[in-house]
């Protein structure tokens, strides 16, 4: 049977078209999975979200290539560090290449498990933003853990959703946790709020390029209790290797910037004072700590209104830091601080603090309040005053050129020690203090309670080419341990955790990435449509482009047929 010549040539020019028509299709698959492939190796998208997560900030990329210019003598710019090792590390092997060192991340699984959890897909963005931007000093990398655990021995508490940050023989390792900011409440732990992996990543980019990285001790041997990790994250944050310290049977390490006694029960000893058994100690713990502060290093101190330690605080008193008790019959009773006038619970104890402005505690905060229109709250809770010891001297500043900047601080002189204590945050004009369930004394204008203070001891250094460096040693003491709780560092609505960074730039002399900060999730709920209302809306969008698709459909076929 022969075709009619018109179903012949319809054949043709169909079977054509079906060849064109699948070619066109294996073209745009292939093109498609080229161009995905391009995409995901050189980031090739845009960041959509309206917090911009997946957006490395200015202040980022800044502080990578020129550091932190308000920290002075120091070289802090990631980049330029890596620069400095290779330069040491070529002129002693000809052979080295700069990609023999570079600053690697190494994520502990496979890449398509950190880009299928949204959690760990944030972070690993992150990352590889960087990588992006500094191809020449960065290196993204991905390790299975599990089918390669030799490839992470030497690094401590490793999991298959850790993040190592390595440069050189210094490394950190975080936890997916730890680039996120989780809400206070216990019922909601698990939830975070906030995206703050920038910060993270760069933090730990700078503790391992850092030329010298310092170690924070905290003291163990005195009934110390750290409930909380955040104060030890905020320290490792501030570019500070962690570690404890037991004064009583060990030496401050050597490379030990900044020592904090975390809420104290118990007393330090001091040589020739019996102890309970009887027995007369050796050691003396405040003669370590007085020779450790005589070097260029720090102390911070958060002391809970409990029972007096005698022999800490005496020691304190030494650098004009002395907390207010009442004593009857014997017995201490610690003046806490009540403010109904700036409180955040009925009782009147969680008070929030006022900046004080002049002075070096007003440096110590200028650019934390300057940062923003309106200065970050700082709470103190259930907190014990602090007044300047008798061993120092009052003094009230005015300046000679502008009598508007005045100001109260006390000194002490003795042997070629030249020691001063400012105010850092008090109270407003209208707390009290109560003591024993009695109110024992009042705050004034001119003399409000202390909440804050910090203690330095200048030394001026003559050195070859003329020029004089002060090398300083500073204590800060609060009397509200509370201050340094996960529940108030991790708040945004709350300064806490901002004023440790730039306070442990201060003391630490150390450079802190304090210009990055954390990025709240949006709400991305719709508040405003019911879920009958969704519903409907979810079919009239189902439904309706596939019936327009439809209707046209049959419209073309019916006027074709009858053409």
């Amino acid at each position: 049977m022969k075709l009619k010549a018109s179903t012949s040539r319809k054949l043709r020019y169909g079977g054509v078209t079906a060849v064109l028509t699948a070619l066109i299709i294996a073209v745009i698959i292939v093109v498609n999975i080229i161009f995905s492939a391009l995409a995901q190796k050189f980031l090739w998208y845009a960041d959509l979200t309206p917090e911009l997560l997946f957006t490395l900030s200015d202040n980022c990329l800044d502080l990578m290539e020129n550091g932190d210019p308000t920290f002075e003598n120091s070289t802090n710019a990631p980049l330029k560090m890596v620069d400095q090792y290779r330069e040491e590390r070529r002129a002693a092997d000809p052979n080295f290449k700069n990609e023999d060192l570079m600053i690697e991340i190494t994520f502990c699984d496979d890449p398509d498990v950190w880009e299928s959890n949204t959690a760990q897909k944030y972070v690993y963005e992150t990352a590889r933003q960087l990588e992006s931007e500094y191809p020449e000093y960065i290196k993204v990398d991905t390790v299975n853990i599990i089918w390669n655990p030799s490839a992470v021995t030497k690094y401590e508490g490793v999991s298959q959703t850790s993040v190592i940050i390595k440069f050189g023989t210094e490394y950190r390792v975080r936890a997916i946790r730890d680039f996120y900011v989780f809400n206070t409440d216990e019922a909601t732990d698990e939830e975070p709020w906030a995206y703050n992996g920038e910060k993270i990543m760069v933090a730990a980019i700078l503790a391992v390029t850092r030329a010298d990285s310092p170690i924070a001790c905290l003291t163990v041997n005195h009934g110390e209790v750290f409930t909380d990790t955040e104060l030890l994250m905020t320290l490792d944050t501030a570019g500070f290797q962690v570690r404890t310290l037991n004064l009583a049977e060990e030496e401050i390490p050597e490379n030990c910037r900044l020592i904090v006694v975390y809420n104290p029960k118990d007393d330090f000893k001091v040589a020739g004072l019996p102890l309970a058994n009887g027995q007369v100690t050796t050691v003396d713990e405040t003669q370590k700590l007085d020779e450790f502060l005589d070097g260029t290093n720090s102390m911070m101190v958060f002391m809970s209104p409990g029972n007096p330690l005698p022999e800490f605080e005496e020691y304190l008193a030494e650098w004009g830091i002395q907390y207010q008790r009442l004593e009857e019959n014997g017995t201490y009773y610690p003046y806490m601080i009540q403010d109904t006038s700036q409180s955040l619970t009925v009782d009147g104890f969680s008070i929030q603090g006022n900046y004080y402005t002049q002075g070096l505690g007003g440096k110590m905060t200028e650019q934390l309040r300057e940062r923003t229109a309106v200065s970050p709250m700082m709470v103190f809770q259930n907190a014990m005053p602090i007044t300047f010891s008798e061993e120092f001297d009052p003094v009230h500043y005015v300046d000679e050129e502008d009598s508007s900047i005045e100001y109260d601080y006390a000194t002490y002189s003795v042997d070629g020690h030249y020691r001063s204590i400012y105010n850092v945050f008090t109270t407003s004009e209208k707390a009290i203090a109560v003591a024993n369930g009695n109110e024992v004394a009042k705050a004034t204008k001119a003399e409000p309670f202390k909440l804050m203070t910090v203690s330095v001891e200048d030394r001026s250094t003559q050195e070859s080419n003329y020029t004089t460096v002060n090398e300083a040693s500073y204590v800060i003491a609060c009397g509200s341990p509370e201050f340094a709780s996960k529940s108030l560092l991790q708040s945004n609505a709350y300064g806490n955790n901002a004023f440790l960074e730039y306070a442990l730039r201060t003391i630490g002399q150390e450079p802190v990435p304090v210009g990055l900060t954390f990025k709240p999730f949006g709400d991305t709920t719709i508040d405003t449509v019911t879920t009958s209302e969704a519903t409907q809306y979810t079919v009239v969008l189902t439904v309706v482009p596939a019936l327009a698709a439809l209707v046209t459909g049959v419209v073309i076929i019916v006027r074709r047929k009858h053409r």
